[in-house]
């Protein structure tokens, strides 16, 4: 199946791939995919991706559907935070990928969590309908409503039903579930407390990036508190009271103190840790299914622990 788009360009003078990149919201490489399949047409003929658009040019073509990928469940040792009927929270590790995708159909934390779920007696599954020896499609992302970059480590939320998987979304666009995280941060922040309030989209030229975006943008809103501050270092406590992708990030690299080990939005980080040190600490939410507050807590790594103990 092939998805087919119509666009009337409302740009002068910016290239075709990349207009199509930001107007079809996919990335430069489907969009090198498209060209390369002479899946573009204007006026009845396949551009080059180089052709400067005109306002009111035409651009017809389709994007090809992607392959669906199989995940299986897989023998992956997991730490299990909270477990109960409806719902399972473990500490995600470092360099764990949270969905299966191109590069990442195994070893993933759905692949562990399958796996886990699957050697238990009880256990139920919001796609399992009773057939756990199958595969799993990649479209069907199985209980999980949030989720972590794969260098982030800490709290992840796993539902084990359909029903319970609803009221957890819900919750979490209610804005009703609340999340605290711990980071390092380049740098001295000098105020002990501070909200940053910057709307956040997809960064203009790399499309893989988000930044802070001036017109248009979502709205985002993170709030911080400093635990301790380092030797060229702060420690520091985050409340994001918004949920987009790479928000915490963004937000203190906008501020001028990136995440350390962050190399995408640290411009000019040193390599200091093999990822950005950045924790899921806390998650505290209203039970789906029984009338009690859950708050769950992923101990702090000890890469971070470390970093810590070297630069005080």
């Amino acid at each position: 199946m092939r998805n087919r788009f119509y666009l009337r360009s409302d740009e002068q003078g910016k290239r075709l791939d990349v207009f199509l990149t930001e107007k079809l919201t996919i990335t430069r490489s489907k969009v090198k995919e498209i060209f390369e399949r002479g899946s573009i047409t204007i006026e009845g003929r396949t551009p080059k991706p180089s052709l400067k658009v005109k306002k009111g040019l035409i651009i017809e073509g389709e994007i090809p559907e992607e392959k669906p990928i199989t995940v299986t469940p897989q023998k992956i040792s997991l730490h299990i935070l909270y477990e109960d009927r409806y719902i399972l929270a473990v500490n995600k590790p470092k360099g764990m990928v949270v969905h299966p995708a191109c590069g990442h159909s195994e070893g993933t934390l759905v692949n562990a969590i399958l796996g886990y779920l699957q050697k238990t007696a009880n256990g139920q599954w919001a796609i399992d309908e009773g057939r756990r020896s199958e595969p799993y499609p990649q479209d069907v992302r199985p209980g999980i409503v949030h989720r972590l970059d794969k260098g982030t480590t800490g709290v992840i939320i796993i539902a084990k039903d359909l029903k319970t998987q609803e009221i957890l979304s819900g919750l979490f666009k209610e804005r009703s579930v609340h999340k605290t995280y711990r980071a390092i941060l380049e740098g001295i922040v000098q105020r002990e407390t501070g909200t940053i309030e910057e709307n956040i989209g997809r960064h203009p030229v790399h499309r893989k990036k988000m930044a802070v975006i001036k017109n248009g943008g979502r709205e985002s809103e993170t709030a911080y508190r400093v635990l301790q501050k380092l030797d060229g270092y702060t420690y520091v406590e985050a409340y994001p009271r918004t949920g987009r992708t790479h928000q915490i990030r963004v937000h203190f690299s906008y501020m001028g103190h990136p995440v350390v080990g962050d190399e995408v939005y640290g411009k000019h980080a040193r390599r200091l840790t093999d990822r950005p040190l950045l924790h899921a600490h806390t998650i505290s939410f209203q039970h789906p299914r029984k009338r009690l507050k859950v708050v769950i807590e992923a101990p702090i790594p000890e890469d971070m622990i470390d970093f810590i103990s070297e630069h005080q």
